[in-house]
């Protein structure tokens, strides 16, 4: 559990020192409204969230495990196992980047929260349907109307003569 927790530790630095290094970055006259100092803050702060979620994670477990006297079970013992399952994982993000141009980013994403959960153990189901295509609607929302960050459309406008 101490190594977990030093992990978080080191990425919430990194995330601390990659927001002091970007926060001198100046605003343009040609930028639009986020700016170029708008994305690291983001960044920084996702990076900085998911530390903080790691070690709250870490801390509950450990607190859980120490009053129930449970010990997590690990289907995939040892270090090659945790090396496939990373291979897995990597895989899967790989096939993202090479079909978000071409499907879009709306039907590639939630295809890749579908393909992770069920990778994660997640049973096929309308539930996992419903999860996979409301995050993906939520980040849509998120990057192309709040953003305005405009995402891959796919071969679809096409179809329609757009």
């Amino acid at each position: 559990m101490l190594k977990d927790l030093i992990g978080a530790l080191i990425l919430l630095l990194i995330a601390l020192g990659y927001y002091y290094l970007t926060s001198d970055i100046s605003q343009s006259a040609l930028a639009d409204e986020i700016g170029a100092a708008g994305l690291p803050v983001v960044y920084a702060t996702l990076l900085a969230a998911t530390a903080l979620t790691l070690a709250a994670k870490k801390i509950i477990g450990w607190r859980f495990m120490r009053v129930n006297g449970e010990h997590p079970i690990n289907d995939l013992q040892g270090t090659s196992g945790k090396l496939l399952r990373a291979t897995g994982m990597l895989a899967i993000g790989i096939a993202y980047v090479a079909a978000v141009t071409f499907i879009g980013y709306l039907i590639s994403l939630a295809a890749m929260i579908a393909l992770v959960a069920h990778y994660q153990g997640e049973q096929i189901n309308w539930r996992l349907a419903r999860m996979a295509i409301g995050g993906a609607v939520a980040f849509w929302i998120f990057f192309d109307l709040l953003l305005g960050i405009d995402m891959p459309s796919g071969f679809w406008p096409r179809l329609w003569g757009g």
